[in-house]
This record gives C-alpha cells, sequence and structure tokens, in this order.
C-alpha cells in the first residue's frame, strides 16, 4: 500500500516538474529544418522475380464516368470502350468497380486516405502511399515521391498532416536526378548525425523528469529517432553510389488517327502531355530504384473537364466524359507497358514488383451527375496478383478495402486501414 502511495506521489511530482518546452522543440526543430539528401539511384534491383517491393498510386481528380464500366464479370467479362486503350494489358491488372467512396466535390484529392466524411480532415492519419513507405521506402533515397498538378491539397498524408507534393516537371527531374555537391552534402550529413545525437540525449534526459503517460510520447519520439538514424545510414550509402546520367524524357505524343476532334484536343492538350512527363518521370525514378513509392494527383479541369462532367446527362457531354477517361487511360497504359518492359536483374519485370492502383475522386454519373459517390473503379495492375478479371463490389465496400488487400500484398502486416470492413479478395 506504502508504495503504491509511494508511486502515485512520484508520478504527481512528475506531471508537475517544470520543463523548458524549447528544449524539445529545439532537437524536433533540427531535424524537421534539415534538407533532404539528394545522390542516385542504380537500376532497379529487385530481390526476385515476383515479389511486389515497389507501390504507385494515380488518382484521376476529376472522376470517371461510371455509365460506361464494364456489367459482366469474372475472367471472360467483356470491356467497355473506356478501358480500350488498356486492351494489350488485359492479363496484367484487375478491374475493380462499384466501391463507395466517401468524399465529396471539396474533397477529390482524398481517394488514397479515405478515413472518414472529408469535411473533417483532421479524422486523416497515413495515407496508402505513406502506409507503403514506412515498410517498403525506407531502402531507396526517396522514401515517397507525391506528385501533383495544381487545384490539389493533401493528396498524400503522414501523422495527420498533408505531405508537401512537387508540383513542376523540373523540380521533379531535379529531385530525382539532379546533380549535388557530395562534399556539401556529407558535411551536412555529419551535421545532421550530430543534431541527432543531441536530441537522443535531450530526450533520455526527459524520461527522469515526466509521467508515464509522457514517457509513452517519449517512446514514440525515440521510434522517430530511430527511423531519422536509418535515414541517415541510407544517405551515407547513397553518397557513395555512382551518379547515373539520364536525360530528360522526350515528350513522346500520343497517336490521334481516327480519333474524334475533342479526343484529338485531349491528347495535344498541355496539361495532358505535362501529366505524361510527370509518368515518364516517375517510371525512371523505379527503373533507377531511387524510390518505390509514388503518389500522382491528375489535374482535373484541363479542357474545361469539369465543365463537362456537369453536362453527363446530355449525350454530348456524355460521350466527352467518356472520351476524356480513355485519354487517362492512355496514359496509364504507356506508363504500365513501360513497367512491363523493363526485366530485373532476377528475370522478371517491373511491373511484376510494382502494385499500381489507379482510380477516381468521384464517380460521374447520369443518376447522381458530376459528384457522385456510387461505382468508383480501382484498376489494380502488375504487382504478382492474378490477373485478368473484373471485381464487381456490392455497392457498400469501400475503395480500402482493395488497399488493404495491396498494402498486405506488399507485406504490411494490418488487419485493417482506415474505413475497410475486410480485404478485398483480388
Amino acid at each position: 500500500m506504502k508504495t503504491n502511495q509511494k508511486r502515485m506521489k512520484t508520478n504527481q511530482k512528475r506531471k508537475g516538474a517544470p520543463m523548458n518546452r524549447r528544449d524539445v522543440l529545439k532537437s524536433a526543430g533540427c531535424l524537421l529544418m534539415l534538407p533532404a539528401l539528394e545522390s542516385f539511384g542504380q537500376e532497379a534491383k529487385g530481390y526476385d522475380a515476383v515479389k511486389a517491393n515497389r507501390l504507385f498510386c494515380m488518382n484521376i481528380g476529376n472522376g470517371m464516368c461510371s455509365d460506361n464500366f464494364p456489367t459482366s464479370t469474372g475472367k471472360d467479362y467483356q470491356s467497355s470502350s473506356t478501358f480500350k486503350p488498356l486492351e494489350s494489358l488485359k492479363d496484367d491488372f484487375t478491374l475493380c468497380t462499384n466501391l463507395r467512396n466517401y468524399g465529396s466535390h471539396e474533397s477529390t484529392m482524398y481517394a488514397f486516405a479515405e478515413y472518414a466524411d472529408h469535411t473533417n480532415p483532421q479524422l486523416i492519419k497515413d495515407s496508402v502511399d505513406e502506409v507503403a513507405a514506412s515498410h517498403i521506402g525506407n531502402d531507396t533515397r526517396i522514401r515517397n515521391l507525391v506528385v501533383e498538378q495544381r487545384n490539389s491539397y493533401g493528396i498524400s498524408w503522414k501523422g495527420g498532416l498533408p505531405v508537401s507534393p512537387i508540383a513542376d516537371v523540373q523540380i521533379l527531374f531535379q529531385t530525382i536526378f539532379g546533380k549535388v555537391d557530395k562534399k556539401k552534402r556529407a558535411e551536412l550529413l555529419s551535421l545532421k548525425k550530430s543534431m541527432l545525437d543531441a536530441s537522443r540525449d535531450d530526450a533520455k534526459s526527459m524520461m527522469r523528469k515526466v509521467s508515464e503517460e509522457d514517457r509513452v510520447k517519449l517512446d514514440e519520439y525515440f521510434s522517430s529517432l530511430r527511423e531519422s538514424e536509418k535515414s541517415i545510414q541510407r544517405a551515407e550509402q547513397w553518397l557513395s553510389q555512382k551518379d547515373v546520367e539520364v536525360p530528360f524524357p522526350e515528350n513522346v505524343k500520343f497517336k490521334t488517327d481516327g480519333l474524334s476532334e475533342y479526343s484529338q484536343k485531349i491528347l495535344v492538350c498541355p496539361h495532358f502531355n505535362q501529366r505524361s512527363t510527370y509518368l515518364d518521370l516517375l517510371f525512371l525514378a523505379y527503373k533507377y530504384d531511387v524510390t518505390r513509392v509514388a503518389n500522382v494527383y491528375s489535374e482535373w479541369n484541363w479542357l474545361g473537364h469539369h465543365t463537362d462532367s456537369h453536362q453527363v446527362k446530355t449525350e454530348e457531354g456524355f460521350v466527352k466524359n467518356i472520351e476524356a477517361d480513355q485519354g487517362y487511360m492512355m496514359q496509364a497504359a504507356r506508363f504500365l507497358e513501360k513497367l512491363k518492359s523493363t526485366k530485373t536483374k532476377a528475370g522478371g519485370t517491373l511491373l511484376d514488383q510494382t502494385v499500381c492502383l489507379v482510380t477516381s475522386s468521384l464517380s460521374i454519373n447520369k443518376e447522381e451527375g458530376p459528384h457522385g459517390m456510387k461505382n468508383n473503379p480501382v484498376v489494380v495492375a502488375g504487382g504478382g496478383f492474378e490477373h485478368g478479371k473484373h471485381i464487381k463490389f456490392n455497392g457498400t465496400d469501400n475503395r480500402n478495402n482493395v488497399y488493404l488487400a495491396a498494402l498486405q500484398h506488399l507485406g504490411v502486416e494490418i488487419d485493417s486501414f482506415a474505413t475497410s470492413s475486410e480485404s478485398a479478395k483480388l
């Protein structure tokens, strides 16, 4: 009894102990303010021919016209004109449809972070890409590449905070392949190591002054320090790697022969071609093993696509939305083809090793109009899954069930993700 009373007094004393809050902020601030190190990756190594160790996420911002999705299911399903650009890759992807989204017009960016009603983004924790990056992103120089065009906020989340995206093709190229002063980077790395040591010492000294509850928080802080330490070790390895000379990718035009006037306008649109360049650069980042996780958000209002979505109930608007979707699928197909044509040293392909998730934020349909929540798609490609089929879900399941299955396939040991009800059987 006396022992328990003594413990209670000790805890009360700890809770009331004066602390210098700047001690914590000083250490944490140093870690947050230091720049990331930019060296170079090598050809994709891979661990075996089929093991998935990469994740690609792509969100089509304005939505897709769900009235033109296939109705038949299984291995022998009859595809639709929307997915015709993916026809040659039919055995390399699984089409998942009739999935519900819980977003709204104002939250088209949250396709990979659907924790709840997005009128309250405080409920969001880690997005799909960040969960994966914590597991597979630490073996490369860049743990997660987040890319957007414009008109977006919060496409990727970590610890309840939005991850700042790259929104310029030149900056993206420099981030992946830009040359650096390795001597200066080594000096910064040494400085970061000394700051990390100081942060660890500060945290250890505080352990004697705080309550049990605060000790739990400090344990979490120690975990972040260990993650930073691993980051330093990776950076040291990358500094010793040989530079890779990679030219800026040529913007190869899509063929427009035989297409409608509107489709031709899409394929030569500057915004459309800028996104194609993004995808080309992300492919190179995977190829040279600079990153193994990427999340790209597609511009939602090029050529008035957003305006056209409001006209989906008219025949002209309906056709235009389908043609816009075909444009997105053409880009996705080119990206997937590049992954498929790239062999790894283990004998497989980059597509075998990359779980690709392509979805749309909203469902555009004649029943709900331009901002629907029913019948959202997820194209699951690559990754070593058994593909070549269409799975039509029950209309109440949300995309997080598919994401959970993808994360588990990548080796992430979790039983749920956000609002998932179960792991989808892909």
